[in-house]
């Protein structure tokens, strides 16, 4: 068995806004694990490295704050240590990029040939949290032409001793990591990384072959250049192959396994269906859904209500980009679920939190069910068909074997439609017809006999069929099928619309005489020096996915499928953009904008009420969504339109004791949660005041003959949208920073927890907010006296899990986040700055006063999180430092 390194340690990200004026600001830490950087490849290579994640505008800047922004973007100063830039993560065209300590610049650099198009597109490779992390000193590891020894486009293989070692990791951090799946996974080796997924070889085929793991060259990313022999292991003169070898240390990690999902249907499917299709099929089924919860909220069923809508029960299910809302986070919605679970009054969902907090399901549920049918299909991750095993001493291996027109699945229907988001057109729903378990069998038996020679009986071939093949939580396709829409074996999920289910939906693709196909462009990418790092990230900024997404939907809407179509290209080619260095026609794009009408129902997308939802709309004839959203909507009522005060629900928690010492110090922690809250929510209310104005000054001169003034305004229009979309994000990742940093407060008390929670909660109700600060602090207490009052069975919440690590304070009333670092012998110790408290309370961030607390006595102390929970020492009062920015 491998020897293998199990070594963790938090990492620090530091936040940082970079403005249009290119003045960088820290931001609240986030301090969830995951957001942290934890169990990351970057992690495990640089343990002791400093990240900052840089945060540029969404909008579009004049050329001055273009170059003021990329300066700072290019090195920033954070309490004296220098940072520079050094890639991105999918996240690059959000505006998000990361920098690291400028000693380590260079040698990430040379990872990625000092290519800056490399980084900005794969350095996401090492910063992506994974769910088990493991370090090894002696490896073997090989890379092929994709398809040798049974790979394919980004999946390779790796032994089964070396998955008992992710096992036993995984394990000793309290998780499972099951056997016979598809791993997605990420690997630093030498001075390169790669990513993909991997299947599990048996460990006599590693010992043959020398090497514990296999790797595609499509995996490497951007291409590794070691030494290369040749493997003789085929008994012939002209079979010898020629591999790239490396052994020694790696990091290894594996982000995701595969795993019985759900995808929730969704408009850009729907439009595709025929009208038979969507009134006998598709409309039946959205009206069912909506009398069901209409009959579960009039009975008080709130455990049916709550399956109807999607809770913690179903967090499996998986968002299509159109339809993710990225403002109600699964937290929430397991807070909700178990607050009426142990409400069997149902007077709680008149709770302010609870209310509003229904009312994002309720609203979120309806749009979907209304555009796009409230039906649910099996997704699965896409598997090629590739195997490797030896079989009386002889490696067997094959790829690419299985039919065009099949697919190896769990769904019983014989036929269906696969589909891959997002849906460029029609054709991407791929028609399949099952493989039978004796078809997969029969041809692979045909295959090995006639390419390599080998007879195998029955037995061994299922044995392999069986953990090779037939993996819990996959669909596998022939690459050349999954190429089709665009999908490669990298971990890509898919979905399948059953042909038992939804037969008219299949019997129409089936009949459909497609078009020629449009397909990923692997242009050859510009290759800049590294000292225009700066200008490629830039460039990489914006994401014009979801607008010509929503503009193919309004061309289909309107009629126009041939415009639609027209857009397919300009859609992969955003899809590309990124890795393959496309260019989408935006002179194309707008000339369609200017003759297509927006669908009317897609403003209604993220509207957090449903009494906010017309229950009619003026559509287009051809409008199929727009007839779904009208047959539908009249069905859904406002069930969740009563809110009583928050004091009407004082007594439900009030079983605990507290003193006056605790409830001066819950009243700052609420005072100052709520300023922060103000401060954010009153930013984003002003943004989307300024949007709101250029979009009706875009409207009001779509029909101006003036083209420069049509033009000037669309363009206002646009910056305002992006402007927008960023401070949505930035919105959503402060305040569930500062969720993260009130929980760590209410972690802190170890001791009369129900005490603490009791305190903060008769604060919360006489206040005029909405109680959001106690689900946020004390959830499990606030839950547990619920059910002892209401007399109902407990239940368990979910608790974020947090970083460990130190905060300082000192004698002038300064915070510190503290980093030790133990390198050969020697122990370091980091101190950054995260605000100031002068003596009279007022609250310093980045020099800036930001909040004013009750003061305090100061002196020197420190706190250490430890497990998720801080401990103080030697602080005579603690609520003034520990809320405003803990570690």
């Amino acid at each position: 068995m491998l020897a293998v390194n199990t070594t963790d340690n938090p990492m620090f990200v530091i936040s940082l806004d970079i403005d249009s004026m290119g003045q960088a600001k820290t931001r609240i830490p986030d301090l969830e694990k995951s957001a942290q950087l934890h169990n990351t490849l970057l992690q495990g290579l640089f343990p002791d490295i400093r990240v900052a994640r840089l945060n540029i505008p969404g909008g579009v800047l004049d050329e001055s704050q273009q170059a003021l922004v990329e300066q700072t973007m290019k090195r920033v100063n954070v309490d004296g240590v220098q940072f520079r830039l050094v890639g991105a993560s999918g996240s690059a065209k959000d505006g998000k990029f990361y920098a690291v300590e400028a000693k380590y610049e260079r040698v990430i650099a040379e990872r990625f040939l000092n290519w800056p198009q490399a980084a900005i597109t794969y350095f996401g490779v090492l910063v992506s949290p994974c769910k088990v992390r493991i370090e090894a000193s002696d490896v073997r590891v090989i890379v092929v032409k994709d398809h040798e020894f049974g790979t394919n486009d980004c999946r390779g293989w790796i032994s089964r001793s070396l998955l008992r070692g992710l096992q036993e990791r995984s394990r000793a951090s309290g998780r499972d990591l099951p056997g016979e799946r598809l791993y997605q996974f990420r690997l630093a080796f030498d001075s390169t990384q790669a990513k993909g997924a991997c299947k599990v070889m048996e460990d006599d085929v590693a010992e043959v072959l020398g090497a514990d793991i296999i790797l595609p060259e499509s995996s490497v990313k951007p291409e590794y250049k070691g030494p290369s022999r040749l493997l003789d292991l085929f008994r012939s003169e002209n079979r010898r192959l020629e591999v790239r070898t490396y052994r020694g240390p790696i990091v290894l990690g594996i982000r995701d396994v595969s795993e019985n999902r759900e995808f929730e249907s969704s408009y850009t499917l729907i439009e595709h269906a025929s009208w038979d299709t969507l009134k006998t099929e598709i409309l039946p089924h959205a009206l069912t859904q909506a009398r069901k919860l209409k009959a579960a909220a009039e009975d008080g069923d709130y455990e049916g209500l709550l399956a109807l809508l999607g809770t913690s029960h179903s967090q499996q299910r998986l968002e299509t980009d159109e339809n993710a809302n990225s403002e109600f986070t699964s937290r929430e919605a397991t807070i909700v679920e178990a607050v009426l679970k142990v409400d069997p009054t149902g007077y709680l969902v008149k709770h302010p939190y609870i209310n509003q907090q229904l009312n994002k399901l309720l609203a979120r549920w309806t749009f979907k069910l209304c555009t796009g049918g409230g039906f649910r299909m099996p997704a699965f991750a896409l598997a090629d068909d590739g195997i490797l095993a030896l079989h009386n001493g002889q490696i067997v291996a094959a790829s690419d074997w299985m039919p065009l027109d099949c697919a190896i699945t769990s769904v019983p229907s014989e036929c269906g439609l696969i589909v891959r988001y997002p849906i460029r057109m029609f054709e991407d729903l791929l028609p399949y017809r099952r493989l039978s378990g004796t078809g997969i069998v029969e041809r692979l038996q045909g295959l090995i006999e006639s390419q390599q020679g080998v007879s195998m009986d029955v037995s061994d071939l299922l044995n392999i069929v069986e953990h090779q093949i037939l993996l819990k939580g996959t669909l596998t396709l022939h690459s050349k099928t999954a190429a089709k829409n665009g999908g490669d074996f990298d971990f890509d999920l898919v979905c399948v619309v059953d042909g038992e289910n939804h037969p008219k939906f299949a019997e129409d693709r089936f009949r459909y005489q497609e078009q020629d196909p449009v397909q990923k462009e692997k242009l050859k990418k510009q290759k800049s020096p590294w000292w225009n790092l700066v200008q490629v990230a830039s460039k990489a900024k914006g994401n014009e996915i979801g607008s010509i997404t929503d503009l193919q939907t309004s061309c289909m809407a309107a009629g126009q499928p041939e415009l639609a179509y027209e857009l397919v290209r300009e859609l992969q080619n955003a899809l590309d953009s990124l890795k393959h260095g496309t260019q989408v026609d935006r002179e194309r794009i707008a000339e369609i904008r200017k003759r297509i009408k927006t669908a009317p129902w897609l403003k209604h997308k993220r509207l957090d009420q449903v009494s906010r939802m017309p229950v009619s709309i003026e559509v287009e004839s051809t409008d199929k969504v727009g007839y779904l959203y009208n047959a539908v909507r009249k069905e859904v009522e406002d069930f969740f339109r009563t809110t009583l005060p928050i004091s009407d629900f004082h007594g439900v928690i009030s079983a605990a004791t507290f003193t006056q010492e605790m409830y001066d110090e819950c009243r700052e922690i609420n005072r100052l949660y709520a300023a922060e809250v103000s401060r954010i929510m009153t930013r984003k209310s002003d943004v989307e005041k300024h949007f709101q104005e250029t979009e009706a000054e875009f409207e009001a001169q779509r029909g101006n003959a003036d083209r420069k003034g049509r033009d000037a305004a669309r363009r206002k229009r646009n910056a305002a949208q992006l402007t927008l979309t960023s401070e949505k994000d930035r919105t959503n990742d402060e305040l569930k920073a500062l969720m993260m940093l009130v929980r760590k407060w209410a972690d802190e008390k170890k001791e009369n927890r129900r005490g603490w929670c009791q305190a903060l909660h008769t604060v919360v109700c006489g206040g005029r907010s909405k109680g959001a600060l106690l689900w946020n602090t004390f959830p499990q207490e606030a839950i547990d006296m619920i059910s002892e009052e209401t007399g109902s069975q407990p239940v368990r919440v979910a608790a974020p899990d947090l970083v460990d690590g130190e905060v300082e304070f000192d004698h002038e009333g300064r915070v510190f986040l503290v980093e030790h670092n133990g390198k050969h012998g020697q122990r370091e110790v980091r101190r950054t700055l995260l605000l100031q408290i002068a003596e009279n309370g007022d609250v310093f961030r980045d020099g800036r006063h930001v909040s004013r607390v009750h003061p305090f006595p100061r002196k020197n102390g420190s706190g250490e999180i430890r497990n998720g929970h801080v401990v103080f020492e030697g602080i005579p009062q603690r609520p003034t430092v520990n809320h405003n920015r803990p570690t």
